[in-house]
């Protein structure tokens, strides 16, 4: 495990995690029913975008839940580490497994075997959670977390300013872990093929370009060519 230090939605953090399969896009690899996912082929896409142009492809601009969720981040950790006695949490960007193949950004660590994601959601979706449970929705990206910081469990907590937390701890699951190797390393094999292939083609130059949190406009895309 390799713990890198930066701020989440910095640039520095989207230049660590640029074309790497992340743990809240393995849903995207492996179905909850652990089959390989329809979908991977179109993140692989996505992932190679990001290797050859060097620039990231996701936005969070514009989702006003998610932007909520930042600024009550730290409040949900506050009264997290309250009704645990104190329990120490450490904030860390991303987290990559020892060779740098896939990684995870996590909430937070919890003391030495834990960790913890935070879900500041919308009031309906944190009654939904409440009444219904989180369902499988998120068994991907906890066990991929669990998986890459090398931990025993992770809580999801659903927070709400205006209502009791919610917390399930969910515990590693070494049978969905296997899974998880099994088809990253399918889809690693398969990223690293398209990559050469393009590369082979002489579609993209090597060059340098800074790494921003998104592309607002295009540049001309003549510039990406090889010989541009």
């Amino acid at each position: 495990m390799i713990i890198h230090d930066c701020e989440q939605g910095t640039a520095d953090w989207y230049a660590v995690k640029l074309g790497i399969p992340s743990a809240s896009n393995f849903d995207k690899i492996v179905t909850p029913k652990g089959q390989y996912s329809k979908q991977a082929r179109r993140y692989a896409f996505q992932l190679l975008a990001e290797r050859v142009l060097k620039t990231p492809t996701e936005s969070l601009e514009g989702q006003m839940w998610m932007e909520r969720g930042k600024e009550l981040e730290p409040q949900a950790a506050e009264f997290y580490s309250f009704l645990n006695d104190g329990v120490e949490l450490k904030r860390v960007g991303f987290v990559t497994t020892d060779d740098g193949k896939i990684g995870c950004s996590p909430d937070r660590l919890v003391g030495e075997t834990g960790l913890v994601e935070f879900k500041c959601t919308a009031p309906h979706t944190h009654l939904q959670y409440w009444i219904d449970g989180f369902g499988d929705d998120y068994i991907n990206q906890v066990q991929g977390q669990i998986m890459v910081c090398e931990r025993e469990w992770c809580d999801r907590v659903s927070h709400h300013p205006l209502m009791p937390p919610l917390t399930v701890r969910t515990y590693r699951d070494e049978e969905r872990i296997s899974l998880l190797r099994a088809a990253l390393s399918q889809f690693d094999e398969e990223l690293d093929r398209m990559e050469e292939l393009v590369r082979a083609r002489g579609l993209f130059a090597e060059r340098d370009r800074p790494i921003t949190p998104v592309d607002t406009a295009y540049e001309d895309p003549m510039l990406y060519m090889a010989g541009g």
